[in-house]
């Protein structure tokens, strides 16, 4: 802030040293009118003394100046009139009428230092007071004058501000200022604001103005900026400040850029809720008020509009069978904080039962707990209907099932009391291959029975169950079974493969071995390299030279092999037995059952037995 010397000094309290100041200056004046009246004889007496009190006036005070008056015109009037001012009466010159005449010049020249240093304090202390309001100004601000653009005032921020000292605003310095306009466009020199005020007297209001300092960075400022006129309108000076509002700017756009976001996440939801179906509830934690809007309160059959009741009114509505769960765990979500989901049934005053689903979250900082509702009745009685439907199905299929077991069991007793009227012996055969494969389907049925899907059948539980049944065809043989496979298949590959493991054991039992022979047959099954292998071995006659006979057991297992592409190997010669084989790809892993615990299944021992439903005519029959 800039302030003058002068001012400064009329402003100042007197000292001791204004009075000595005085002395000293009315000794040189009485001095100096010596000089003079030897110089030029006949000057006026007091005429260096009035100036020498005006100097003492200003700059040392009315105290001062009154001693260097008194002190001053006593030396001068004697040093001048000497004896002269004491006759009588007065010479011609009259020394006593100068002398008269000098106390009230004095007097009058006292009063104007004493009015002048007044208006000097006066001008000081609006000056400081001008000052002071600059040096609190949060921002730049300067005075300058007209026409020169010299700068009378800034502020003590302006340097800070505007990143580099301002001395004038003359258009010189002014087009090296780096104002841009909104639009970018940068500022000509008479386009500040404060240099349109001092030519123009336009008043600015906070105008925007991008300024680029020296070191590169940007500063948003708020500028405002007027004329000073004097008494006949004349603009004798302007008035210009500028705020750094970048900070405010800054947040400005993050908040617009926020509401932005937040307004388009809030449209997100409402279509989502919108298109979900969903109602919305919310609940204050203290006072237990849920307030529903009108999709949440015509889903539990009240008004479709929005509504605020108490939280114990809703739940008396929660049907008894599920209120107790209900409360548990919203008030668990509430105590911990946490996310709540519930389905329950809930029956309005109308006494229509609805189901709903309620998903939300406790939000304890707030004292709040929201979240949403969906009615989901259409999908429990779906769900109802269609567990029903399997239900049925269920009883059904064990109904269809009970039947053709019952089924194929009355054709094995046909066929077993046509066996036993039957003299022919190739008829008996025939009869008798027929029954063992139709025992085979049943034994393949009831399997698949007691499967958990009622598609697929362990393979090895079902090998070890024919084994169980046709090793009572022949008492005198040994059967066993080593099924280690771990497979479960599909009843379309299961059942077919039964059936050519049957025939593979009783053509063994029926025709390896002479009546009455002892010997031993075996049944083993493997899956490796993605291939299973079913073999039968027995120890018999073995095959003669001219190989097996064509015949219908022959045309029952190429096609069988044919239908679930497996492949039929045979190996036997005269006297050293016979081994049989069917291999079936399984592809890798697609078959092993996804149990991850793996059982051994060890080769045992089944002795033949007479069973209550073993055909009753001997092998050879």
């Amino acid at each position: 802030m800039r302030s003058t010397r002068f001012t400064d000094r009329l402003s100042r309290a007197t000292t001791k040293g204004d009075y000595l100041l005085g002395l000293l200056v009315a000794a040189i004046a009485v001095l100096m009118r010596a000089g003079l009246d030897a110089v030029y004889p006949g000057v006026a007496p007091f005429i260096v003394l009035f100036p020498a009190i005006v100097l003492v006036g200003a700059f040392c005070g009315p105290g001062p100046a009154a001693l260097a008056a008194m002190t001053g015109g006593a030396a001068t009037a004697r040093i001048t009139f000497g004896d002269a001012l004491l006759a009588w009466p007065p010479p011609h010159n009259t020394p006593q009428i100068d002398t008269l005449l000098a106390l009230p010049a004095c007097a009058t020249v006292l009063w104007a230092t004493s009015t002048l240093r007044r208006i000097a304090a006066c001008a000081a202390l609006a000056e400081a007071r001008l000052a002071e309001v600059f040096r609190q100004i949060p921002g730049t601000a300067a005075i300058i004058e007209a026409p020169s653009g010299r700068v009378l005032l800034r502020s003590a921020q302006s340097d800070a501000v505007l990143g580099h000292p301002q001395i004038a605003v003359t258009s010189g310095d002014l087009k090296n200022y780096g104002g841009l306009h909104p639009d970018g466009r940068p500022f000509a020199a008479d386009d500040y604001p404060i240099n349109r005020a001092l030519r123009t007297g336009e008043v600015v209001e906070a105008e925007r103005v991008t300024y680029r300092r020296p070191d590169g960075t940007i500063a948003q400022l708020e500028v405002h900026a007027g004329p000073v006129l004097d008494a006949r309108g004349r603009v004798i000076a302007s008035v210009g400040m500028a705020f750094d509002i970048t900070d405010r700017v800054e947040a400005e756009t993050r908040l617009i850029a926020s509401e932005a976001r937040h307004r388009a996440a809030a449209e997100r939801l409402a279509a989502a809720i919108d298109a979900g179906a969903l109602g919305l509830w919310e609940m204050d934690i203290a006072s237990q008020q849920l307030r529903l809007d009108g999709r949440a309160a015509a889903m539990l059959g009240l008004p479709a509009e929005p509504i605020e009741l108490p939280r114990a009114a809703v739940q008396a509505h929660v049907h008894p069978d599920d209120q107790a769960r209900t409360r548990e765990r919203f008030d668990r979500a509430l105590e911990g904080g946490g996310g709540y989901s519930d389905e329950y049934c809930f029956r309005s005053d109308s006494g229509e039962t609805r189901w709903v689903v309620s998903v939300g979250a406790a939000l304890p900082d707030l004292r709040i707990a929201v979240g949403v509702i969906s009615d989901v009745t259409d999908r429990r009685r779906r769900e109802e209907a269609l567990q029903a439907a399997l239900q049925a199905r269920d009883v059904l299929m064990h109904e269809a099932d009970h039947r053709i077991k019952n089924s194929l069991q009355l054709v094995v007793s046909l066929l077993r009391l046509q066996l036993a009227r039957v003299p022919d012996p190739d008829a008996r055969h025939a009869l008798a291959q027929a029954i063992s494969r139709v025992d085979a389907v049943a034994n393949a049925h009831l399997s698949l029975q007691a499967s958990p899907d009622l598609r697929h059948i362990e393979i090895d539980t079902l090998l070890q169950e024919l084994c169980l049944r046709v090793g009572s065809l022949n008492p005198a043989l040994t059967v066993t079974c080593d099924a280690t496979s771990l497979l479960s298949l599909d009843a379309e590959q299961a059942i077919p493969l039964g059936l050519l493991a049957s025939e593979f054991l009783t053509n063994a039992l029926r025709h390896a071995y002479a009546p009455g022979a002892c010997g031993r047959v075996a049944l083993t099954s493997r899956a490796t390299d993605g291939a299973l292998t079913i073999a039968v071995t027995d120890d018999g006659v073995g095959l003669p030279p001219g190989g097996a006979r064509s015949g219908l057991g022959t045309t029952v297992i190429a096609t069988l092999a044919r239908q679930i592409g497996a492949t039929v190997t045979r190996d036997s010669s005269p006297g050293r037995g016979t081994s049989i084989a069917v291999v079936l790809p399984v592809g890798g892993d697609a078959g092993r059952k996804a149990e991850s615990v793996v059982r051994s299944t060890h080769a045992h021992d089944v002795r033949s037995t007479h069973a209550h439903d073993a055909p009753s005519t001997p092998i050879g029959a």
